[in-house]
């Protein structure tokens, strides 16, 4: 009986290791539409951004989309090096992994813009890049100090 009894409870602690433990979801939550309007709205941008679609994503910045949920990715016409993205992934381990990605992105702009554009890469190295639960955002601005205000703002 005593047998049974520590099986049981093995089996139970395991179910509740299990259910409770597995750190892929994050509690953290985010209004991402609420931040990148907030973002539009606060004159960070000397260039006018435009959209691009989910395979520009993972051709253009080389983000996996299979870790994506959803997203905004924005980008500048081409001199000012400007970027707006929030991404929301499936995953907090994704989400690291889709950190790595944008920031080999940005890391690559910097160097082809040192020839073409010079004075765009002051707004990309002092870009916003971070990543806290599922989401990954990246603002390379002309007022990244602001930026960053903000971002930390919902990020808490």
């Amino acid at each position: 009986m005593k047998k049974l009894f520590a099986l049981l409870l093995i089996a139970v602690l395991a179910l509740a290791l299990v259910s409770c433990g597995g750190g892929s979801a994050s509690s953290f939550t985010m209004d991402t539409d609420a931040l990148v309007n907030e973002l539009h709205g606060a004159s960070l941008f000397v260039d006018s951004l435009t959209p691009i679609q989910q395979n520009a994503l993972a051709k253009v910045v080389g983000v996996s989309t299979d870790y994506v949920k959803s997203f905004t990715y924005e980008m500048g016409t081409g001199v000012t090096g400007e970027e707006l993205g929030v991404i929301t992934c499936d995953t907090e381990a994704n989400a690291k992994k889709v950190l790595e990605q944008v920031k080999a992105h940005q890391e690559d702009y910097i160097k082809q813009y040192e020839s073409y554009a010079p004075d765009a890469i002051p707004r990309m190295e002092g870009a916003v890049l971070e990543q806290k639960g599922v989401y990954v955002i990246y603002v390379a601005a002309e007022n990244n100090d602001a930026a960053h205000k903000i971002v930390d703002k919902y990020l808490g």
